[in-house]
């Protein structure tokens, strides 16, 4: 199965201060999801090498964690005991492995499905995938837990095509029961356990929220996200076709708006995203973050 997002369009960069002093004016309750490579940290790059965000970054995230108003969670492709040891933050909660392991901030687990049972097509996947990448130059697989990443070398096209190309052709071969999912971005290939991914974990996370009192924030980079993106627009919208909501012209002095959701794409430039804002590199995200702890600390 090839899983795309559904409605894209182009986001619009965020303008931080004045956007959030008037989402969160009506807001009583704050969640914040953050994807951690690429978003909290610098893109990996395909190189596997597990980044520590900066002393600054996690500084602020422990400033919005310890809101009284804030349930924090950083989202990752990464299993949570390694989440937990790169942030190094308490009260901070974790999405892992793309959404197939979710711990709160007081340590409570929950695994949507069995990996010991439903990983076993990977782990198979894997050793195969393994052999017939290995023909490829510059083409790593890596075993993320319930994903299994193809890093692809992005100066070479005809051996990311080729190699995409031949991955795939097994994934449709070893998958009879559709049991696997597969998504892709410029440098790297996914394939993923079919029925749960970040979107569900989101949703899982927001379904004990008063609706009408919260708003849900998430920011992450890759296609995996746009999955989170979605969730977080039919959360916030549920009986509306439009997506997210989006704080309205400042010209609209009387109009406050419900509390909903604030989707934000990360990326250099703005791509087709479900994401209805963008910001352009980690930078920019602390930049966002710093805002966000401003407005909040004076707001709630």
């Amino acid at each position: 199965m090839i899983q795309s997002a559904s409605e894209l369009s182009y986001p619009k960069h965020v303008s931080e201060v004045d956007l959030l002093a008037r989402a969160l004016g009506s807001a009583g309750e704050v969640f914040l999801f953050v994807d951690y490579g690429g978003t909290l940290v610098p893109d990996s790059g395909g190189d596997g090498i597990a980044r520590r965000p900066s002393r600054a970054v996690r500084a602020k995230l422990e400033q919005l964690a310890n809101e009284a108003a804030f349930s924090v969670f950083v989202v990752s492709r990464r299993c949570v005991s390694q989440l937990e040891r790169l942030v190094d933050v308490s009260d901070v909660g974790f999405v892992g492995q793309g959404g197939f392991e979710i711990r709160s901030a007081g340590g409570e687990d929950f695994f949507p499905v069995d990996p010991a049972v439903t990983g076993r097509l990977l782990r198979e996947l894997e050793e195969r995938a393994a052999d017939e990448m290995a023909r490829f130059t510059g083409v790593r697989v890596e075993n993320l837990g319930c994903t299994l990443a193809v890093q692809l070398p992005c100066e070479e096209c005809r051996v990311a095509r080729e190699a995409t190309q031949r991955f795939v052709s097994l994934v449709t071969e070893m998958d009879e029961r559709r049991q696997l999912e597969v998504l892709y971005d410029p440098a790297t290939v996914y394939v993923r356990l079919a029925g749960w991914h970040k979107g569900h974990a989101v949703r899982h996370l927001l379904a004990r929220a008063d609706q009408d009192d919260t708003l849900a924030i998430y920011m992450g980079d890759d296609v995996t996200d746009e999955d989170a993106f979605e969730a977080v627009a039919e959360w916030s919208q549920p009986d509306g076709p439009d997506g997210p909501w989006v704080v309205p012209p400042m010209d609209e002095e009387e109009y406050v708006g419900p509390p909903g959701g604030l989707t934000v794409l990360v990326a250099d430039r703005p791509r087709p995203s479900a994401a209805s804002l963008f910001v352009r590199n980690p930078k920019e995200v602390y930049e966002f973050l710093s805002s966000l702890a401003a407005v909040a600390s004076s707001l709630l």
